[in-house]
């Protein structure tokens, strides 16, 4: 065989396979890079022999279960699927808003890991559904790990006031403050950082402050201060009466109603101690001065400290501690320690 006629034998099959390595380009772009990392959202997920509404069921999945994706498709009706294999050698389809990337889940992760030692502030619940975010930035949804259900529980780790941007979401768009407060200045948004209790897949992330209504202890909803809000509390010691019925000591942060500046997260300080005879509440402590979350409270039996980040009207940064003692009949006295200047 001459070789003029080896090459016309062969042109059939480099077509082939030009057009094989052409279409299998083609998937790539529409079906992502096979060997993506995702975890499953939801308690349980039914895997399914196809994108067809009458497919069979082949496995079942469990939340946090780590899943490779081997392909991505479309439906007819536009909704993305995913093929995917298990840990344990499951396979199947399943449509991708059940999934979340593993980058995203990783990211969170290094969140959670660099706040694990910061206490939690305050407790929420979302109003509505809203994004999980791994910055405090609702430009694009680019940071979006994951989208909340409504009355989800929150634990809110600390605080950002960022300017808000010129156009809003709409299950955004709730500001966390009046109108009426904020026509005199710029408008900030609120954001939180916060521990999503009860889920492991991602467990850290920033949410829009608007949309989270905070929720405080039942027993001092009645003692704020009148013309503030409860910002953050952290609870000192469970105390018994002699009845047997208990109440707790709160270390208690607020908030003026109305006041809205990107420097302070409260605007002061006070005890909310529990007396077993009464089953009242009095404030033994009380303090006006601006600060900054995280608030870290230590407790060692009948005594111990706290400390925050002062910050006054011209911006001069302060460290404060506090030493509280736990003193008979439930009286607590609290007093100043070291003062420390950051700036």
């Amino acid at each position: 065989m001459s070789i003029n006629q080896m090459l016309l034998w062969l042109r059939p099959a480099y077509l082939l396979l030009i057009l094989l390595l052409a279409f299998s380009g083609l998937a790539c772009d529409d079906g992502g890079k096979a060997g993506d990392r995702a975890y499953v959202v939801p308690e349980k997920l039914r895997l399914r022999s196809s994108t067809a509404q009458a497919s069979r069921l082949t496995s079942e999945l469990r939340g946090a279960d780590a899943v490779t994706i081997t392909n991505r498709v479309e439906a007819e009706d536009g909704t993305p699927w995913v093929e995917v294999t298990g840990p344990d050698g499951e396979s199947g389809w399943a449509e991708a808003k059940f999934l979340v990337a593993g980058e995203l889940v990783e990211a969170s992760r290094r969140l959670a890991e660099k706040y694990t030692s910061v206490q939690t502030q305050a407790q929420g619940r979302s109003k509505a559904a809203l994004r999980l975010r791994l910055t405090p930035d609702r430009q694009s949804d680019e940071n979006v790990a994951i989208t909340l259900p409504a009355g989800t529980l929150l634990d809110i780790v600390t605080r950002e006031r960022r300017p808000r941007p010129a156009s809003t979401d709409s299950e955004e768009a709730a500001p966390s403050s009046s109108q009426s407060d904020l026509k005199s200045g710029p408008r900030y948004d609120d954001w939180l950082l916060v521990r999503v209790r009860d889920f492991a897949v991602v467990s850290t992330g920033w949410i829009y402050g608007g949309s989270v209504s905070v929720e405080p202890p039942p027993d001092i909803v009645y003692f704020i201060s009148s013309g503030y809000r409860l910002a953050g509390w952290q609870k000192i010691a469970t105390v018994t009466g002699e009845d047997g019925h208990s109440g707790h000591h709160y270390l208690v942060l607020e908030e003026k109603i109305g006041r809205v500046d990107p420097q302070f997260d409260f605007d002061r300080l006070k005890l909310l101690a529990y007396d077993p005879l009464t089953r009242e509440f009095y404030t033994p402590f009380r303090e006006d001065l601006t600060g900054r979350f995280p608030l870290a409270l230590d407790m060692n039996g009948s005594s111990g400290t706290f400390r925050f980040t002062a910050v006054d009207r011209q911006g001069k940064i302060r460290e404060l501690h506090y030493r509280i003692e736990l003193l008979e009949q439930s009286r607590l006295k609290v007093s100043r320690l070291n003062t420390s200047n950051s700036k």
